[in-house]
């Protein structure tokens, strides 16, 4: 679902292809000539199945890379001028009897491999690209409409070169490449070398999806990144977030959320949450100004769990409203009251803090003192649980008798109205 969401023209657009194809079959060449508006609507044609697979397969790989950048909107809009102006033009200058999405694709991947590349590479990408549509025309142009490659190509690499060079001079939020990667952790060693080597491995190990820099030019000002939540579908937490040390105090961090508010906005994003803590080195919170950045931008602390990461350092959980989302119908009541203990694993980031899985039952709080024994079998200092708030209230008194505390909530969690209660209890092995 996260995939279908960051990319859902893309996605829309191999469905449409794949549905004609399914419903009409291989498309046939007429001799008979055809009016222009059939030859729009022929790009979601194709002549074999191989043929389909192809352009499929192109339009995946330029659209998930362009979309990340264009947003739905804008991508929709290149598509349409590649279909409008590339088919326009073979239709005049060549030949209406042609079919197939390629052209877009080529927009897409020319579009992605701009965008993501540096200024200085741009002459060599276009004698390469030239080249290949070179080759293309000479070897191939009585096979493929060659126009609709050529000008979509240009038409997506162009838009990636002129919003470069002509957008605005400010600092811009773009999706985070590899070649930022480097860049990106010497900005997060300046605050904390633990997280550098942590966020080092994530982003080459598990790569850089849903991360972003902060550009002004070709230079790395800060980053920022969300993560899905992987229970509620319309509510996402924010990831690696930091600023360069001599970029503090400029309001660069709040332009950096503010951007990414409105990108996640377009997601379908109601929330985001963030988590963090208030470690110090030498008595200094070296998140302090994070902290405040969160602050003046509008984030609200909703939970702080003290000794949670460990001894001394509490884990706090900001919430902030996307102002752009509007809000729907809450969620239904739980048609049931009881909540079943079904697991248990380590916390994320701390020392000796088990968390417990649940699951919905009929009444009752089921599996609580079993689970405890297990923790304090691993030697565990604490155990947590987060639950609705619905459910939270109906079994209150069983988890106090259990000795657990509830230590607050993240407001709007599962839906308006419905809270993620967290509740804790001290295991004694400090």
């Amino acid at each position: 679902m996260t995939e279908l969401r960051a990319a859902r023209v893309t996605y829309a657009l191999v469905a449409l292809c794949i549905l004609v194809f399914l419903l009409r079959g291989p498309a046939t060449v007429s001799l008979a000539p055809v009016p222009l508006w059939k030859a729009f609507l022929n790009v979601f044609q194709h002549g074999s199945a191989a043929h389909l697979l192809g352009n499929c397969a192109m339009l995946i790989v330029g659209g998930r890379l362009a979309e990340r950048t264009l947003g739905a909107t804008r991508t929709f809009q290149l598509v349409l001028a590649c279909i409008l102006i590339g088919s326009t033009a073979q239709f005049f200058l060549i030949d209406p009897r042609f079919v197939g999405i390629s052209g877009p694709a080529y927009g897409l991947i020319a579009f992605a491999v701009f965008n993501g590349s540096e200024r200085r590479k741009w002459a060599m990408l276009c004698l390469i690209v030239a080249g290949a549509l070179a080759l293309e025309a000479q070897f191939r142009s009585q096979s493929i409409a060659i126009y609709p490659h050529i000008i979509s190509t240009l038409i997506g690499g162009g838009s990636a070169m002129f919003g470069s060079l002509f957008g605005p001079k400010v600092p811009t939020l773009k999706p985070m490449q590899r070649a930022h990667i480097s860049k990106a952790i010497a900005i997060i060693n300046e605050t904390d070398e633990d997280d550098a080597t942590e966020a080092e491995d994530e982003f080459l190990s598990g790569g850089v999806n849903g991360m972003f820099v902060l550009l002004e030019g070709s230079e790395v000002l800060g980053l920022t990144g969300y993560s899905f939540d992987e229970q509620v579908p319309d509510v996402a937490w924010l990831s690696w977030t930091y600023l360069r040390e001599d970029c503090a105090g400029k309001g660069l961090g709040g332009q950096m959320l503010n951007d990414l508010l409105g990108m996640l906005n377009e997601k379908g994003i109601r929330k985001i949450f963030i988590a963090t803590s208030d470690y110090a080195e030498f008595g200094k919170p070296i998140y302090a100004a994070a902290h405040k950045m969160y602050d003046d931008f509008g984030a609200v602390v909703e939970m702080k769990i003290p000794n949670y990461h460990a001894p001394n350092e509490a884990k706090i959980i900001y919430g902030l409203d996307n102002p752009e989302f509007e809000s729907g119908a809450p969620l239904p009541a739980n048609e049931n009251s009881g909540v079943s203990i079904v697991g248990s694993g380590p916390e994320p980031e701390t020392d000796s803090v088990i968390g417990f899985n649940w699951e919905e039952a009929p009444v009752g709080l089921i599996g609580i003192d079993f689970a405890i024994e297990k923790a304090k079998s691993l030697e565990a200092r604490m155990a947590v649980l987060a639950i609705p708030s619905d459910l939270s209230a109906a079994n209150a008194e069983a988890l106090e008798a259990s000795q657990f505390k509830r230590c607050g909530a993240l407001t709007d969690y599962y839906s308006l109205g419905l809270h993620q209660d967290w509740w804790m209890c001290s295991l004694g092995n400090d």
